[in-house]
């Protein structure tokens, strides 16, 4: 219960962050970098990953298509591979040289503290 009120919030925090984005367009409106959860469909979560996944790989410098997989992957059931997302996507907003929306740093920040939660919960951290 406690996952699905984390991504409805996450959701909801998504939806502001886009209206700030500074991604680079791509060809491919389809491949576009906050296309991740555009017409999100909670009963076809594994489309939806293999779409984020394609997005990703088209926006390899970009943290935000990591940030939206990472949600995805949370409402999978895929904790480490949605911190592995977090930790990926910090990682490039710290070193990038492309000013991104402060909601998003801070969206990070708070998956990253949830991330870190889990691992002491679970005895690795």
């Amino acid at each position: 219960m406690q996952a699905l009120v984390l991504a409805g919030l996450l959701l909801l925090i998504q939806a502001c962050v886009r209206g700030g984005e500074t991604a680079k367009p791509t060809n491919d409106p389809e491949l576009a970098a906050s296309s991740c959860l555009e017409g999100l469909d909670l009963q076809r979560l594994d489309e939806a990953l293999n779409h984020c996944n394609a997005v990703v790989k088209g926006h390899p410098g970009n943290p935000i298509p990591l940030t939206d997989r990472s949600l995805i992957h949370t409402l999978i059931g895929r904790d480490d591979e949605a911190c592995a997302d977090v930790k990926q996507a910090s990682a490039l907003l710290a070193k990038g040289d492309q000013r991104h929306d402060p909601m998003l740093k801070h969206e990070l920040t708070v998956r990253q503290q949830s991330c870190k939660q889990r691992a002491t919960m679970a005895g690795n951290g």
